[in-house]
């Protein structure tokens, strides 16, 4: 036989997680004891059939033999093992069928296979406890197989326990590749395990009656004449008088209902498994106490995030008594505002005003965290360099929005002075100068992700006795999700639940016995139905999940406070105290580029300084035109006739970004009758303008190198982006975790 090495899954709808809590199970021990355990029991067996006394020393290790099989066996396949208790898993090792198979048989299909399987009137399935089988899906062995290892639960046609399949494969035919010992799952089996569920199903129907959360559905109304009272609170025999009171129709679906719920023994510690998804059932907890767990997921709210400073604006208005003018000599004073290290703007210079200048300039600076504000006055000298009228520094925290006011300047005190005073002072008055501030605020980047952190396999809800868990999201659909993940609508972050899971509380120091019931979905309903009781049971669930979601709520705001210490804990051991001290997140210019193709941007030209060219005669006649490098749009200013080399433009223009890598700036000499002369240039890369970009940029000098001067031409210029068109193109930005 030729067998094809394209394997095939045998059952794809099964829930795979617990085919590989299955797979995982450590066979060696079952190996060793299930072979001392079959020749016991056979060895009992045939002397209880020559009509012999079986040896108590047999039936003693017998039984502690069972013991141990019971235990290794319930690792072997969680899922089928979790829906019996101790006393039924005995009960089902004493009533099925073991059989030892050599390497090369074949255990069910085959032409091979002499000898068929007698005829069953219920299902027949087969449990691999040791050894290797290769399941075929041709009933004669040929073609594609899966490998099959202890544990796994087989057959010919899906096996049934309840409502649900729990097969792990089906196939045609069964080889064994190696020595197998394999139990045979029938109907018979299954009797002799659940010999008590008549009884059980009227029990099942009494607990299931009365939980808490159906009494909307079990009970009838209350009188409104008499005081309500919450059955939680009252006593047990009050609370079953008050259970007996409820309707025949509804003890019928009761009894109707449990004839098929799966009754799940999980240790501590274990997880409930199903076939299908926790969605599929509801679950009642009728001893212990249940977790029910998920994956939580916090996303920062954009729109959350305080509003932060963007730009400065500062308005210098005047300046008075300023020190530095002599007899012969008439202050030209100019104004240099300056922000952090390397962002600076600059007032055009008043000619010939003396101490007292009035500027009447605004100026605008991106703002990115930096500490102090400078403004520093200076006095233009044309063949020198500038004297210093005088400085001052300002704390940007000290500078609210829409503050003004005047500032004193000061500067150092010259030696003759130092030698005529006493103090140690080595500064002195240099008048004042009145300005006001401003702020830009953003309320978000789009660029910058949003912070997000997921806390897997977290506790959400401690279900008790007699709770129930699923009936909320069978009534209310996706609402009920909705509710959960809507505790945080006015916290700071959006909630997302995934990856719901139930397990088994584990206590310190109690084993409780944990008994849980797993009741399909559609059966609960026609339950719902035949009390007929659906809308008051609707209500109900609505106020239950409310409940529910104060729980989120609180559960929530600990997560966010524990994040809260883990980013000030990494702040510390990167040596950072305190939130000033965060660096802030840089916008990537590649993601600038593609997000804000297409974008226009809105380029103001506010003024230039120190240009070279002209004469006596012949004063500067300049004009300033911008372009994204590569790009045929332009902003153009308009021509200063005469205006010299400190024009004043405040010009603005938009212009469509295509995601350029620079800005390319050029001033202009214009002339009436020949070719108009290159004056400066200049050049603004991305990563100084994805963020926005307000300040002066240095220029390179054209023209004639003999008219150049020693002062560094500046020109001041202000970009501001509109909001990208297109979200879509943000989003994948945003969905980046800043990792858990």
């Amino acid at each position: 036989m030729s067998a094809s090495t394209n394997t095939w899954v045998g059952r794809p709808a099964m829930n795979r997680k617990a085919f590989q809590v299955t797979k995982e199970a450590n066979p060696n021990s079952l190996n060793r004891v299930m072979p001392l355990y079959y020749r016991c029991r056979q060895l009992a067996l045939t002397t209880e059939k020559r009509g012999r006394r079986v040896p108590q020393k047999l039936l003693s290790d017998m039984r502690a033999l069972e013991k141990v099989v019971g235990k290794e066996i319930r690792s072997s396949h969680p899922l089928l093992f979790q829906r019996l208790d101790d006393h039924q898993l005995d009960r089902f090792l004493r009533a099925m069928a073991f059989l030892r198979l050599s390497v090369g048989r074949w255990l069910y299909g085959s032409e091979n296979l002499k000898a068929e399987w007698p005829p069953v009137d219920s299902q027949r399935s087969f449990l691999l406890l040791t050894g290797k089988i290769f399941l075929y899906r041709d009933p004669n062995g040929f073609g594609d197989y899966i490998e099959i290892g202890p544990g796994s639960l087989f057959g010919e046609q899906p096996f049934r326990l309840g409502d649900e399949e729990i097969n792990d494969a089906v196939g045609g035919a069964a080889h064994c590749q190696e020595p197998c010992m394999v139990g045979i799952v029938t109907g018979e089996v299954l009797e002799a395990c659940f010999a008590d569920r008549v009884f059980g199903n009227r029990r099942i129907a009494q607990k299931i009656r009365h939980s808490p959360a159906l009494s909307r559905a079990v009970l009838p109304e209350p009188d409104p004449t008499k005081p309500r009272v919450d059955p939680d609170t009252m006593t047990g025999a009050a609370r079953a008088e008050l259970f007996e009171t409820c309707s025949n129709a509804v003890k019928t679906a009761l009894d109707d209902m449990s004839k098929l719920v799966a009754v799940l023994h999980p240790k501590p510690g274990d997880e409930i498994l199903t076939t299908d998804s926790l969605d599929e059932s509801v679950f009642y907890v009728e001893e212990g106490s249940v977790e029910v767990r998920a994956d939580v997921t916090l996303t920062e709210r954009p729109e959350s995030r305080p509003p932060k400073r963007t730009r400065i604006h500062v308005f210098l208005e005047k300046a008075e008594k300023l020190a530095g003018e002599s007899i012969f000599d008439k202050l030209d004073p100019y104004c240099i505002v300056k922000l952090g290290e390397y962002k600076r703007f600059q007032t055009p210079v008043q000619w010939n005003v003396g101490v007292n200048p009035v500027f009447n300039y605004e100026g605008v600076l991106t703002f990115n965290g930096e500490e102090e504000l400078t403004i520093t006055v200076m006095d233009y000298d044309k063949f020198t360099s500038d004297d210093l009228c005088g400085s001052c520094t300002l704390m940007v925290d000290d500078l609210a929005d829409g503050w003004h006011g005047k500032v004193e300047l000061r500067r150092p005190r010259s030696a003759v002075g130092m030698m005529m005073k006493e103090d140690t002072d080595l500064t002195e008055p240099a008048g004042k100068v009145y300005l006001a501030v401003k702020w830009d605020y953003e309320i978000f980047n789009p660029l910058i992700a949003p912070k997000q952190k997921t806390w897997a396999d977290q506790a959400l809800f401690n279900l008790q006795k007699n709770h129930i868990w699923g009936h909320e999201r069978l009534m209310l659909g996706t609402v009920f999700t909705k509710a959960l993940e809507g505790a945080t609508s006015s916290l700071p972050y959006r909630l997302q639940l995934e990856n719901f899971s139930m397990r088994a509380a584990e206590q310190k120091g109690v084993m409780d016995r944990i008994v849980v019931m797993k009741i399909a979905n559609q059966r609960f309903l026609e339950f719902i139905k035949k009390s007929q009781r659906e809308k008051a049971f609707v209500q109900a669930c609505r106020a239950q999940a409310l409940e529910k979601q104060t729980i989120i709520r609180e559960h929530v705001k600990d997560l966010m406070q524990r994040w809260l210490n883990e980013e000030q804990n990494e702040l510390l051991r990167k040596g950072i105290l305190g939130a000033k001290g965060a660096p802030e997140e840089a916008v990537d210019p590649n993601k600038f580029r593609v997000a804000y193709k297409g974008v226009k941007a809105t380029i103001t030209i506010r003024n230039a300084a120190n240009l070279s060219g002209g004469g006596w005669f012949d004063k500067l006649d300049p004009y300033a035109i911008v372009r994204f490098r590569g790009s045929r749009e332009e902003v153009r200013t308009s021509v200063l006739a005469d205006a010299g080399g400190d024009p004043i433009w405040d010009c603005e223009g938009k212009v469509t970004y295509n995601g350029e890598v620079a800005l390319e700036v050029s001033v202009w000499d214009y002339d009436r009758y020949t070719a108009d002369t290159l004056l400066a240039t200049g050049v603004v890369q991305v990563e100084q303008f994805c963020s926005g970009f307000d300040g002066m940029i240095p220029l390179g000098m054209g023209g004639d190198k003999r008219k150049r001067t020693k002062k560094q031409a500046m020109l001041t210029l202000g970009i501001m982006f509109d909001k990208p068109k297109d979200p879509s193109l943000i989003q994948p930005l945003t969905d980046q975790s800043p990792g858990s």
